[in-house]
């Protein structure tokens, strides 16, 4: 069976590569196999390969992540010898699945613990116990490293491919075998390598998200240099908007090599977080990420463990299209397996209507019930109280923390209104911020232990609130039966979960504890009553809020049912922020608003445009529609019929950018929603068309057509019940010639939807 042997340099190893001749000649399917006499693992998937092997030293490497391989002998490397330690060849540069504290390591580790005889250092081995199993419709591998010195402290690494995603999420789980405490100090979910630059003139990019309130996922592109790490995180104990958990790292095209390869991950995890990454000279890259060790501990009695959250990666070789098509995929399938958010493609994200534009605090009753009047017409399919429901809220100074239904603004209670609602044909949803507490309310001035607080250290406010502990199991009882008793009594259907400021203070008062625990268990807490309520109400719908996409990651993305994505509703903005934003969340998830026009007064921006923007996910109202005139009821209602006669193609469909929100000025951006090559929608923008002798917009091409197949063609601009356009054009003449839209060549905010039906 053996052919022939040489060695080569892998990493911090001399690596024994043998060739195979016939073993799995039929090629690897899709799945996990173990090589049948090595400890080597193949994780497939339809366009990917990401292999693992155990040296004959039981460390544990990866091999290969990167475009499918068809056999066993394409990897040419299976056996790893030895490592050489020397200041030559050191430990630092093993592709070690799980790097450590310890030994002559001196790049990012992964985890970090201290035993209980005071040793740093871990030496983590492969216990030869490695299981593969099939639960959710996914496949999983779990592979047992044990510390050589110390073989009673197990870490149990955790592997479960997408197949069809071509995405591999990880995390492991440490277990405390030993007779004394274990004190983890750093606890990333997993260290991704990736190969080397495909040539030595050429480099990569790193694509993340920066911002700030109401400027969230802003799309931002670094050089990777050798020698230098980047670092993006958030420290703030929520996922934040100064940066999303999200990576991708680009390989550059250039005329010698097109090469399109894109490797791209995030992490789920909503509290604070940490992504680093590294560049050597030779071109190496190692990407790291997890919980942020800032202030991050947790103590591991004997018997205990810790399991990290989940960092989902992918590869792709279709650039960052490919990528953005993989992740939001990924995100709505473990949403649908994931038993608390159980719905169906067929179940469509509501249109909704938030009152807060046209009330704010200064709602009752009476406008409430008016405001429902108006919006169900429109074809509303959810209406949503805001803030202010509740205790002795009037501003945002007091009453938080108090979730018992203001009597003066609703003297019969929520029931009433949301009865009303219900037999107009709408479901009905209501505001809340559980995690949250104003010192002006009678939950603090009861319960003033309940925040997060340090003892003689000033209990800082932001927006008026502190943080409650949802550490503690007494704040989460309570929050979870306040919220239960409002959805039984009015019959809730849908909770908009708000998180409006950062924590502080984060600590445990139970010092038989590690302190530090804080902060995971703050988190946990969060997607405990999410659990709990989804598992007592299965129909209940939950959004992820925080002053807008504050608590835009993956956590919660595969927790609730839609993302707020900013509270930036302008629609020119919400282009960018939308772009940034649809590199992970599902399209259906994304949801868009239609305000009144701007915050800025000197500028009007037609109807017809702000719904165009908001119809790339979830469709919302916002306007104070008590203000519409009678022309623009008509129009936002059928603006409305028309989203949900497409919204299949929409919220199901694939989701890419054809044009990219990029010219500054003028502002020309385009999306393609695909769905199964059948049907398509094409949403394009133009700001503004300031150069009259190259006005001329440029044909849109389409992509992912049936080049074969016929389409018809409709396109709306302004009016929603009349087409500018409608006539027949080839799937191959649409994607190679491109989309003429003459209507968006003259002013500013011209905006049309076209649909692409197979004929």
């Amino acid at each position: 069976m053996v052919l022939s042997s040489k060695a080569i340099f892998l990493g911090f190893a001399i690596v024994t590569t043998t060739f195979f001749n016939g073993c799995l000649a039929a090629g690897l399917n899709v799945g996990i196999h173990k090589h049948e006499s090595l400890d080597t693992w193949f994780l497939v998937t339809e366009r990917s390969s990401y292999v693992i092997s155990a040296a004959a030293n039981g460390y544990l490497v990866n091999m290969h992540w990167g475009r499918r391989l068809t056999h066993l002998d394409d990897l040419n490397a299976t056996v790893v010898e030895p490592p050489i330690w020397s200041q030559i060849i050191p430990v630092t540069e093993a592709r070690e699945e799980l790097p450590v504290f310890g030994g002559l390591r001196y790049r990012e580790a992964v985890l970090k613990a201290e035993l209980p005889d005071g040793v740093r250092e871990l030496n983590l081995q492969f216990a030869g116990n490695a299981n593969i199993s099939s639960d959710h419709g996914g496949t999983r591998l779990d592979l047992d490293l044990r510390d050589a010195n110390r073989t009673e402290l197990l870490v149990t690494l955790h592997y479960e491919i997408d197949v069809e995603n071509d995405i591999i999420r990880r995390s492991y789980t440490v277990r405390n075998g030993l007779d004394g405490r274990v004190n983890l100090s750093k606890a990333f979910s997993a260290a991704w390598h990736l190969p080397y630059a495909l040539g030595w003139d050429e480099h990569r990019e790193l694509v993340t998200l920066a911002g700030e309130w109401a400027q969230e996922a802003m799309v931002e592109t670094t050089r990777l240099a050798p020698g230098v790490k980047h670092t993006v995180e958030s420290t703030r104990g929520l996922s934040d908007h100064v940066s999303q958990p999200y990576f991708a790292l680009a390989q550059v095209p250039n005329a010698v090599n097109p090469s399109t390869e894109v490797y791209f991950g995030a992490l789920a995890w909503t509290g604070s977080w940490e992504i680093t990454v590294h560049t050597d000279t030779k071109g190496y890259v190692r990407v790291a990420g997890g919980i942020h060790h800032q202030d991050f501990g947790w103590t591991l009695e004997p018997g205990e463990s810790f399991t990290t959250p989940v960092f989902a990666a992918g590869f792709t070789d279709e650039g960052l299209p490919g990528a953005r098509l993989r992740m939001p995929r990924h995100a709505r399938k473990i949403q649908k397996r994931n038993l608390l958010t159980q719905k169906d493609d067929d179940v469509y994200h509501p249109v909704l209507y938030n009152s807060w534009e046209a009330v704010a605090f200064d709602l009752t009753f009476e406008k409430q019930m008016e405001l429902a009047d108006k919006a169900a017409p429109l074809g509303v399919e959810l209406f949503v109280v805001d803030d202010g429901w509740f205790g002795g809220r009037s501003s945002d100074t007091a009453g938080l923390g108090d979730w018992f239904t203001n009597k003066t603004k609703f003297p019969g209670g929520m029931k009433p209104l949301a009865d009303h609602v219900h037999d107009l044909g709408m479901k009905f949803g209501l505001w809340f911020e559980m995690e949250m507490v104003n010192p002006d309310s009678d939950l603090y001035r009861e319960h003033p232990d309940w925040v997060f607080y340090y003892e003689g250290v000033p209990r800082y406010l932001s927006r008026t609130q502190l943080v409650l502990n949802f550490g503690l199991k007494e704040v989460r009882d309570y929050m979870y039966e306040q919220a239960a008793a409002h959805i039984e009594e009015a019959g809730i259907d849908y909770i908009k979960w708000d998180f409006n400021r950062p924590m502080q203070g984060v600590t445990m008062h139970d010092y038989d504890r590690n302190p530090k625990e804080a902060w995971v268990l703050a988190v946990e807490g969060y997607y405990e009553i999410i659990a709990r309520l989804k598992e007592r109400f299965p129909h209940l719908w939950f959004e992820s809020c925080s002053s807008g996409g504050g608590r835009m990651d993956l956590g919660a993305i595969e927790r609730t049912d839609q993302i707020w994505t900013s509270d930036n509703t302008r629609p020119d903005a919400r282009l960018f922020i939308q772009y940034g934003a649809s590199l992970w969340v599902p399209p259906r998830s994304m949801y868009g608003w239609v305000t009144d026009s701007s915050s800025d007064a000197n500028i009007e921006v037609p109807l017809s445009f702000r719904f165009h923007t908001s119809f790339m996910g979830g469709l919302g109202i916002g306007s104070n529609i008590n203000e519409f005139s009678e022309e623009q009821l008509t129009e936002a209602t059928h603006w409305i019929a028309l989203y949900k006669k497409m919204r299949h193609v929409i919220q199901n469909g694939n989701l890419d950018w054809l044009v990219p929100p990029t010219r500054v000025g003028e502002l020309v951006a385009a999306t393609q929603s695909t769905y199964k090559q059948e049907e398509a929608v094409i949403l394009a923008f133009r700001l503004n068309s300031p150069y009259p002798a190259s006005g001329e917009l440029s044909p849109i091409r389409a992509r992912y057509l049936d080049e074969n197949a016929t389409y018809r063609v409709t396109i709306w601009q302004e009016d929603p019940e009349n087409p500018v356009d409608e006539y027949e054009m080839s799937g191959a003449l649409l994607m190679y010639r491109g989309l003429e839209l003459p209507g968006l060549n003259e002013g500013m905010f011209k905006s049309a939807v076209v649909w692409l039906q197979q004929a």
